[in-house]
């Protein structure tokens, strides 16, 4: 079988797709030390007590949240193209979680 020889636009394709690529494994790894970093800092807020305890919890849902952020945007691909729909009912899941726990806590206090 005879081998073809690539013709120039294929060769500019898979130059495209390669550096894609590399730029997609440098935004998962940095995403990735900046999440480490992220449970460093709440682990030594919190170990160091550097902020009083009603403070606390709020700085570590915050943290919390960009964790969460960065995990389904960086790692699940949750920006690519045809997930509308589930990131949708998933900031939808987000808000009704919101909504119960605060009822409940008002339920409470």
């Amino acid at each position: 079988m005879e081998k073809r020889p690539m013709n120039e636009s294929h060769k500019q394709l898979e130059l495209e797709v390669k550096a894609e690529s590399r730029r997609e494994y440098q935004l998962q790894l940095i995403s990735f030390a900046m999440m480490i970093l992220l449970t460093f800092v709440a682990f030594g807020a919190v170990y160091a007590e550097l902020m009083p305890v009603w403070a606390a919890g709020g700085f570590l849902i915050i943290l919390a949240i960009i964790q969460v952020f960065l995990q389904l945007y960086i790692f699940m691909h949750m920006n690519n193209r045809g997930n509308t729909w589930i990131v949708g009912m998933m900031w939808l899941g987000i808000f009704v979680a919101i909504i119960t726990v605060a009822a409940l806590r008002l339920l409470i206090w």
